[in-house]
């Protein structure tokens, strides 16, 4: 690993845990405050409920607006992620892109003008809000897979996505607390976004480049050193607090305190467990140094493998999972790391070290595909197209519902548009964690058939209740059937809930191996942008020209497009290095690598303590031997 985890290699003398160093639980703690950042507020409804209701801006022109918004994220999506695939700051990025995403959000507030008198400086801001904020998805979803590798991938998003829309209902809610107590100077409530990018800086910046394993986070390889050195920890831990120790003949007392890890471990080619004064080193594979070996007075005992680890032992891996485990430790000629500026089609000439040796087991480092060979992939059009055509028919039906809700009494119109978005979103993290339990089992295609046809029903849903909303008589009624609009929110939930964590899970199962997977994020985002760009602006206009009960018909009927797109054209992607058994595997490959260490270590130690005894009894007996000599009278003398 080349930097890897070397903030682990002061652990014994801060006298800190290694999951003090933890960068895992930091990434969910900055998706909390991210809240849907890149887009101002949240989806930028909050914004547009803004403008309408205080400002007195029409739906086209809020619709112009996104659209401004929309196009520039389109354009700069995919460029944004092809030169992340480049960047060793990507920690950086998200903080810069996000600090300024914040401030322009404020400026939206302070300038505008009531009637769009300003439209055109609306615009130029909101372009600009567009390109900068383009660049937060692909670089924090870069540093997650930089961080866990494709292996903890799927766990790690359904995470982090959970927190965000946890984050984000709390946003929504503050804001449109706020938005209620000033009403009618609700500007105010965007205060809420630089105070949520306090948060995401206070977290990122804990985040060290260390941790970010470069080759990983651009899906050049599967496995992150980082995650990995995670796991032999935990798995060390484990060993020590939960399995018995134990003890072989002719050993001295055995010390069982955790081992400390610096540089050289034969498990990670990163670190190995610190032997007190003296320090144990081996063949390290990467740079093929060979260094001495030296024996601590005190050594840890070989833990047994629990019984259901036996016939994990000697059963051998796929060639395919076999190259997954050991990426990190390949022995690298040439620097692998950043793809090569190369456009043409298909994959990148390896090259190969005319002086390695024959027998080495891999003489040619993984090499990232070219731009336009990715581009190309079915699998990717496909999935793009659906993610296009889903936000199409999805992105405007939210703010519609909203919109709908201030007609009458706009003071109470934005306290249940934040209503709406509360409980879209509050539901929203409870199935964004079942995409990360679940869809190793299930695989990815099932949830999200599920997702996309809740869609359809949404939108039908909303159709009846906006025609009964128009032929109310009296006020019970009309609560009765905002009631029901708002309750339309749990359908949101399973759509936008768990496609949103499946857009990215299912992009890294496209990327995996290309070394490209900012540009494939970034392309496919982008899609989802435009498609977002398009339907607000397309929703907004039917909805002022013939009424929302037309326009949640129009979207209903267009939302059966990715719904049957996906499930005749996309195959299911889920890789076999996801799925609970591979998983399982691996972790008791790692601890049989552990058990074989340490009792190797165990084996060596003895051998050094047999040694001294002989030597104490070789030099006992010499000693006794020279008393008995020194005391023993010569002849002379007995003769006398």
């Amino acid at each position: 690993m080349p930097e890897g985890c070397s903030s682990f290699a002061g652990l014994k003398e801060k006298g800190a845990s290694w999951e003090a160093f933890d960068a895992r639980p930091l990434l969910p703690k900055a998706a909390f405050f991210m809240g849907d950042l890149r887009d101002g507020l949240p989806m930028l409804n909050m914004q547009a409920a803004f403008l309408v209701s205080a400002k007195n801006f029409s739906e086209k022109q809020v619709g112009i607006l996104f659209l401004a918004f929309g196009l520039a994220q389109f354009v700069c999506m995919t460029p944004a992620g092809y030169f992340l695939d480049y960047s060793n700051n990507k920690i950086d990025w998200v903080i810069w892109s996000g600090a300024i995403t914040s401030i322009l959000t404020v400026t939206t507030a302070v300038i505008a003008h009531p009637g769009g008198n300003n439209l055109g400086l609306m615009v130029l801001i909101k372009i600009l809000q567009g390109g900068i904020s383009a660049i937060l998805p692909p670089a924090f979803n870069s540093v997650t897979l930089g961080i866990v590798g494709g292996s903890g991938f799927t766990f790690q998003v359904s995470r982090n996505r959970m927190m965000n829309h946890v984050g984000t209902a709390l946003i929504v809610a503050i804001g449109s607390l706020i938005s209620y107590l000033l009403y009618p100077n609700i500007g105010a409530l965007f205060i809420v976004s630089p105070l949520a990018m306090i948060g995401v800086y206070y977290n990122m910046v804990r985040i060290k480049p260390a941790h970010v394993d470069k080759d990983a986070a651009r899906a050049l390889i599967v496995e992150s050193s980082t995650m990995t050195e995670y796991e032999h920890l935990e798995t060390q831990n484990s060993l020590v607090s939960q399995i018995p120790i134990e003890q072989e003949d002719g050993s001295d007392e055995v010390s069982s305190s955790r081992s400390h890890y610096s540089k050289g471990s034969p498990l990670t080619d990163t670190y190995s467990p610190s032997q007190g004064s003296r320090e144990a080193t081996i063949k390290n594979n990467i740079n093929n140094k060979t260094e001495e070996e030296a024996l601590p007075l005190h050594h840890e005992m070989t833990p047994s493998i629990p019984d259901n680890a036996v016939k994990f032992q000697d059963t051998p891996l796929s060639p395919k999972n076999d190259q997954e485990t050991s990426e990190h430790s390949r022995n690298k000629k040439y620097d692998s790391s950043i793809p090569s500026f190369n456009l043409g089609w298909g994959n990148q000439r390896q090259r190969s070290d005319s002086s390695s040796k024959s027998d080495d087991p891999v003489t040619v480092s993984p090499r990232a595909r070219t731009p336009l060979a990715v581009l190309r992939d079915p699998t990717l059009l496909a999935f793009t197209f659906v993610l296009f055509t889903f936000h199409l028919s999805n992105s405007s039906v939210l703010p519609l519902v909203m919109q709908s809700l201030t007609i009458e009494d706009e003071r109470s119109g934005i306290l249940l548009s934040g209503m709406c978005i509360l409980i879209g979103q509050g539901f929203m993290s409870w199935f964004a964690k079942i995409c990360g339990d679940y869809s190793p089992k299930w695989g990815r295609k099932g949830l999200t058939l599920a997702a996309l046809s809740s869609l359809t029903v949404r939108c039908f849903l909303l159709t009846l209740l906006a025609t009964a909303a128009e032929d109310v008589k009296t006020e019970m009624s009309a609560i009765v059937v905002k009631g029901l609009i708002l309750s339309t929110q749990m359908l949101d939930s399973v759509g936008a809930g768990i496609f949103g964590t499946m857009h990215i899970l299912i992009t890294n199962d496209i990327s995996c191996r290309t070394g490209r997977f900012s540009l494939m994020m970034g392309a496919t985002t982008g899609a989802m942008c435009l498609g977002a760009t398009i339907s607000g602006y397309v929703g907004q206009a039917i909805a002022e020209d013939y009424g929302y009960a037309i326009a949640f018909t129009s979207l209903g009927i267009m939302s059966l497009v990715p719904l049957f797109l996906f499930a005749f054209c996309m195959p299911e992607t889920l890789p076999d290095y996801v799925k609970p058994e591979q998983r399982k595997r691996r972790l008791m490959i790692i601890l049989k690598k552990i058990n074989d260490q340490r009792r190797k270590l165990a084996a060596k130690a003895t051998n050094h303590f047999r040694r001294r005894r002989d030597q104490q009894v070789s030099m006992e007996l010499q000693d006794r031997k020279e008393e008995s000599l020194i005391e023993k009278p010569s002849p002379e003398k007995e003769f006398v």
